[in-house]
């Protein structure tokens, strides 16, 4: 967290790019990224607990993982799985996220804690985990609930695991960068300003499939002139 937070907040905030970028928009202050700070070390002590409960999982041989190519058939084998693997968990994730906004008690007394940074000068990388833990295992579950089902390399599942953590830090600057179909940090500022759009974590098949998926206007926390009638 700390980590990919400060090398995030280098390239956003400290990097003589940034005083390109704030040109037209305003900075999160200091207190914002304070807060979500603290939020996120809170967390992380409940938190935690998913990835021990997932490596216990494993190590009790109650999943599919496996541990060498050769286990799975070979290359081709490992490529395949692998894309159904990470499929599933994009759409276990998807729907666990859309649960989190449609059902009223868990937005309120779950999720909602999440979403008082609703404005791109209140999202910084600091916020990829500020949030209420159970919020934070209950969308990463779907990681754990696919080893029931798929096959994952041992080392691939754990690589996904880690590249979340730093995906969440990419989602959340608030930065114009993304590449379609990614769901990048420009797709999830839509999310956070507008609560029932792009709810996907790394694509945004599952939004576009479902109906959910909303194209940024303009470059993100810039005002959008609207032309008169």
């Amino acid at each position: 967290y700390y980590g990919t937070g400060g090398i995030f907040h280098y390239f956003c905030y400290v990097h003589p790019m940034s005083l390109q970028i704030f040109q037209d928009r305003t900075r999160p202050s200091w207190d914002t990224i304070w807060n979500q700070i603290q939020l996120s070390q809170k967390s992380m002590f409940i938190y935690v607990l998913l990835p021990v409960l997932d490596e216990f999982l494993i190590e009790s041989g109650w999943t599919r993982t496996y541990y060498t190519i050769d286990e799975i058939g070979g290359w081709p084998m490992y490529v395949a799985t692998m894309l159904v693997y990470f499929s599933l968990v994009e759409i276990g994730i998807y729907w666990m996220h859309r649960t989190l906004h449609t059902n009223k008690w868990m937005y309120k007394n779950i999720h909602m804690m999440h979403h008082q940074y609703k404005k791109a000068e209140t999202l910084t990388p600091w916020a990829s985990i500020a949030f209420n833990p159970i919020d934070g295992m209950l969308q990463a579950s779907p990681y754990v609930g696919a080893l029931f089902f798929v096959p994952c390399h041992y080392m691939t599942h754990f690589g996904l695991l880690f590249f979340t953590a730093i995906w969440a830090t990419y989602i959340h600057d608030s930065m114009d960068w993304n590449i379609d179909p990614i769901m990048g940090s420009k797709y999830h500022t839509v999310h956070h300003t507008h609560y029932i759009y792009n709810y996907g974590q790394v694509f945004t098949f599952c939004d576009r499939i479902w109906g959910t998926f909303r194209e940024p206007e303009g470059p993100t926390g810039v005002p959008v002139k609207r032309k008169a009638l």
